[in-house]
């Protein structure tokens, strides 16, 4: 198809949209949701683009899944699936199956267009309350991330914001061989200007809200189906990439974190709920590692409003039945899972109620979790406590647990099943879309607090702060006067640390105390006199080595021969860039040069970034030989050390704040394995004086997208992460290596494709 015919098939859907879209369908919302009397066209414009996003709603997983490193085929793979699995674009075209249709996307962007230059944004109610402004600004977001996934998909594509309603608009725009485009490294500045715009309006008035979507059951709150702009603007300068875009990122995901929207109704909240955790051991009986969800539900079950105690922020959802719109069951039927009706009858066998329920069918499973995907959870260190139920966590040894891996791999679970022919089957399936095996749960999830926050660690590393990006994945970044080292400014150190510096004169002398004993004598003590040449302060007194000299002399009363001989020596402290082991912060680890500079991004004493949950219990055994888990008696709440989880945690186990610096998932430890492959033995002092700084940026980064690869699999999001860090680093490579991995085995085939970032892309259709 050209583009010329993909837009062409929108003129009358855009124009016509304004006035006779359907609202009959799953985004119509319920009876309770407030009926506009005036600007209803406009309205129901806004629900039918909604609902045109569920056309491209499967895709995201499909597209960014099946091109990554997490998933395979299998022997029931279907022709079209294997071209995108095997980046065979000569059976990868435009049109050649549902999930790829350009068209569909542009139908989104050109409906969006429409709406934003046709709808009346002015209009007030009685009240002075304006109508459709909360929508308009959701339209702008929904326009960005379409462009977003385009980009992802098609690489570099014709960029637009004005309607084309009519024949003339659209030959316009072809034939115009200058026409923009927009592609990862502009498309972020081509869409701020309207975003901030949108933002504005946001803040002030927050979400849309038309109650809950579904007829006879709850789908999810409407919500729920809203793209915050704080997070779509953070994802387009994550995916631009260089530092100074990084920065921004971070100042946008912050601020989604940070900020209550000015109709005072949904806080996003920052700390991540600590319900959401797995516990891996041994089964009674089993010789390998059994995993166990943890306390509370998850994100895919979450359908009330958003609120900070959730993790689901948006969703595309699905219809529950075709008469009230789109069924998404794309995703579902790839992993292997069928269809069917659920009949629930009562007296003298009466129905009812009917639901669809789905049921794994080794026989439609076209997906499966990769080789490469059980290889990186095995690599995982899952920690555990040994001890009694009578010792406290901190008298505990906290000890690796063999063969567990990362616990995550709960998603992933052993479904029997017997046939009426007397075969018996076991197959692995993947359950995390829809956990409950329903149509009725928020699907498929766009964002949530997990995935944003590993974002913002992203950010935060691309901008020059790993160690705050590692503290995202150790311990969470919260509201806790004891969670971090702090730079005192009067003092000019971190904690207990000297002066960040990168020399130093210590000297002990015997000063008297102007006390004397019964005998008359005078006391003397011992103090030892610390001057510090602080490099990094030019309005420091020490600034120079030959101003450290003066000063030791003039407080001291040597002369410079005195000192020459009695302190021959200076001293680098270049490793006091950290709190001594002495530090009880939890973040003990954080460079005091990220401290000192740290901008408004890493300010987390606002309320919203308290911990959300009441209490947890931490897991042990008494042995490593013991199979199951128990629990101590010892419970850590909000207003404890502990108040929120750092997202490795979450498949590795919880650590108590006691045994922190025992972890062998530690900043220092981490950076001197991944040099010691490189054939660099660093010390403590290497790390932070400055030196190995871009080495450590890429050991950070690699830990984060390791780290997304354990929580976000399966979810949408694999390809894209890979290609945006490629994309950063500027090096194929990258990508075509975690990606030529996904059966175990390198295919060196698919690692020289790949290495041609053409190959990345599917062709737009020629025009």
């Amino acid at each position: 198809m050209k583009i010329k015919s993909i837009i062409l098939s929108l003129v009358a859907s855009a124009t016509l949209g304004m006035t006779f879209t359907s609202c009959q369908d799953m985004l119509s919302p319920n009876s309770e949701r407030h009926s506009y009397e005036i600007g209803g066209d406009t309205l129901y414009s806004y629900w039918g683009i909604l609902r045109s996003l569920q056309n491209v709603a499967e895709r995201y997983v499909v597209l960014g899944e099946c091109r990554g490193d997490l998933v395979d085929g299998t022997s029931y793979v279907s022709d079209s699936i294997k071209a995108i699995l095997d980046f065979d674009m000569e059976n990868a075209k435009d049109g050649s199956c549902r999930f790829l249709q350009a068209s569909d996307y542009y139908h989104v962007i050109n409906s969006c267009n429409a709406y934003l230059a046709q709808a009346d944004t002015v209009l007030v109610t009685g009240t002075n309350q304006p109508y459709m402004l909360k929508e308009y600004a959701q339209v702008e977001a929904i326009r960005a991330w379409v462009y977003l996934q385009l980009i992802q998909v098609y690489g570099e594509v014709p960029f637009y914001t004005d309607p084309l309603l009519t024949t003339d608009d659209i030959n316009n725009f072809i034939s115009n061989p200058s026409h923009q485009k927009a592609n990862a490294d502009n498309l972020a500045d081509l869409l701020e200007p309207f975003l901030t715009r949108a933002l504005a309006i946001e803040t002030q008035y927050g979400f849309p809200s038309y109650e809950k979507y579904g007829y006879t059951s709850e789908v999810c709150h409407s919500t729920k189906a809203m793209i915050p702009l704080n997070i779509i603007l953070g994802d387009l300068y994550l995916t631009k990439g260089d530092e100074a875009s990084c920065a921004k990122a971070c100042q946008y995901y912050y601020n989604y974190f940070g900020n209550t929207r000015g109709d005072g109704h949904i806080t996003a909240g920052g700390a991540l709920p600590a319900g959401y955790n797995y516990n891996g051991y041994k089964g009674e009986g089993m010789d390998i590692a059994r995993y166990e969800s943890g306390q509370g539900g998850t994100p895919w079950t979450e359908r009330g409003e958003q609120s900070r105690t959730q993790e689901a922020i948006t969703a595309i959802p699905s219809s529950t039945n075709k008469l009230w719109g789109t069924v998404l069951r794309g995703v579902n039927e790839l992993y292997g899972y069928g269809s069917e009706i659920s009949v629930h009858t009562g007296q003298n066998d009466s129905v009812t109620s009917a639901s669809i329920v789905l049921t794994p069918r080794y026989d439609f499973k076209q997906l499966r979790a990769s080789a490469g995907y059980f290889a990186q959870c095995k690599a995982q260190q899952y920690e555990v406590l040994i001890g009694a139920q009578s010792q406290k966590p901190a008298e505990m040894e906290l000890v690796v647990d063999p063969e567990v891996g990362d616990a995550r791999q709960f998603w992933v679970k052993d479904v029997n099943q017997i046939y009426s022919n007397g075969l018996h089957n076991t197959e692995k399936f993947i359950t995390k879309q829809n956990p409950d095996g329903r149509f009725t749960t928020v699907f498929p999830m766009i964002y949530r607090k997990s995935q944003v926050w590993l974002r913002f660690a992203e950010a935060l590393n691309g901008a020059g702060y790993p160690s705050y990006a590692f503290a995202i994945l150790k311990n969470g970044l919260c509201k806790n006067d004891s969670w971090y080292p702090r730079w005192d400014e009067e003092n000019g150190h971190i904690d207990f640390a000297v002066k960040d510096s990168s020399y130093f004169i210590s000297y002990t002398v015997e000063e008297l105390t102007g006390e004397v004993d019964a005998e008359g004598n005078p006391y003397t003590t011992t103090v030892t006199k610390y001057f510090p040449a602080n490099t990094n302060t030019e309005a420091s007194p020490y600034h120079t080595l030959a101003a450290v000299r003066a000063a030791a002399m003039e407080q001291l009363g040597l002369t410079e021969e005195e000192i020459a001989a009695t302190i021959p020596t200076w001293f680098p402290v270049s490793y006091q860039n950290y709190p001594d082991e002495s530090s009880s912060a939890m973040l003990y680890y954080l460079d005091a040069r990220e401290v000192k500079k740290a901008p408004s991004f890493l300010n987390f004493d606002k309320n919203v970034f308290e911990g959300n949950y009441s209490s947890y219990s931490l897991v042990f055994r008494t042995s490593l030989t013991q199979r199951n888990m128990e629990r101590t008696n010892e419970a850590y709440s909000v207003s404890d050390d502990h108040a929120t989880v750092g997202i490795h945690t979450r498949g590795c186990g919880i650590v108590p704040p006691s045994q922190m610096k025992n972890s062998e998932y530690d900043y220092v430890k981490l950076i001197q394995k991944a040099a010691a492959k490189q054939g660099l033995e660093l010390t403590k002092e290497d790390i932070y004086n400055g030196a190995y700084d871009k080495l450590i940026r890429t050991v950070v980064e690699d830990l984060i997208v390791e780290e997304e690869a354990m929580e976000l699999a399966f979810e949408g999001n694999r390809f894209f992460d890979l290609m945006r860090v490629a994309h950063r680093r500027g090096d194929a490579s990258y990508l075509a290596e975690r990606v030529s991995k996904r059966g175990g085995e390198k295919d060196e085939a698919l690692y020289n494709k790949l290495l041609d970032k053409k190959n990345w892309y599917f062709p737009l259709p020629k025009y």
